[in-house]
């Protein structure tokens, strides 16, 4: 990854733009598509109701938007070490999951106060300066200063995307409680469990959710099959994650431990990064 300087800075901004681009446009796509469903003359196979394309119809728009967003995505891509040596050639994992990682595990956007320019904090329903003590209510479109994020472990990490548990589940959000987990990260997870659940059976991660599913049912009989499903994907997922803190620290040269299963996941062996030569 290259130093951590203005232009590169730019690139940083520039990439989490497109990516939020990127959501808002496929969100819109998704919501045009839901409505339409109930206009006159509307079918089931997803004809429009007043162009008579099939399948897209008012969307097909929307959708060269957000291929091109996709694009540029891409293209910003081989600023980052841990894309270019291992991420591109996992199976499942596009440009848009791998963007979204490596901005969360790399880089946070803090939101800054307009009035005196230090930081501000999130407490339930407003956005506190910890200098002036003003709120951000009515400062319209918030600024962001960019800061570097660094996990010394792979529990902390797992712990900022939301894959901890508490009380041995993963942990709920309480009305009135601030989370000190990444929703976004929390999200990408499932949509990388559910992109490694789409693999052939010889995929290495599909494989190891495969594994894990069977000992379940093995060892809990009463659980249901969305709940076997459920811990069997959180667990592939966890492995992943913690492949990518060895990969992208390895490559950093900053230290690292053995990104196994063992000790933390209750395996005997340990389990190296998939597709990951160094």
């Amino acid at each position: 990854m290259k130093e951590f300087d203005e232009a590169f800075e730019r690139i940083i901004q520039n990439l989490n733009f497109q990516l939020k681009a990127y959501d808002g446009v496929t969100q819109l796509i998704a919501k045009i598509k839901q409505r339409s469903i109930g206009l006159p003359g509307s079918e089931d196979d997803g004809t429009s109701c007043d162009t008579g394309l099939k399948g897209v119809g008012k969307e097909a728009g929307l959708l060269t938007v957000k291929g091109r967003y996709g694009r540029d995505i891409e293209k910003e891509l081989p600023q980052w070490d841990v894309w270019e040596q291992w991420l591109k050639v996992v199976p499942g994992i596009g440009p848009v999951l791998g963007a979204k990682l490596i901005l969360l595990f790399n880089y946070k956007f803090v939101a800054i106060c307009q009035k005196c320019g230090e930081d501000l904090e999130k407490t339930e329903g407003a956005m506190i300066c910890t200098g002036c003590g003003e709120s951000s209510k009515d400062d319209g479109v918030l600024k962001y200063r960019l800061s570097q994020r660094d996990f010394p472990t792979i529990s902390k990490w797992w712990a900022f995307m939301g894959r901890h548990t508490v009380d041995g589940n993963m942990p709920k959000r309480a009305k009135g409680v601030v989370a000190n987990w990444s929703t976004p990260g929390r999200t990408l997870g499932f949509h990388i469990g559910d992109q490694f659940n789409r693999q052939k059976e010889d995929h290495p991660y599909k494989a190891f959710m495969l594994s894990r599913k069977a000992k379940h049912q093995k060892n809990h009989p009463d659980w249901s099959k969305g709940h076997v499903h459920n811990a069997a994907r959180n667990e592939a997922v966890k492995l992943f994650l913690s492949h990518f803190w060895h990969v992208s620290r390895t490559l950093a040269g900053k230290p690292v431990s053995d990104p196994y299963s063992g000790v933390i996941m209750g395996h005997t062996n340990i389990v190296k990064p998939f597709y990951f030569a160094g």
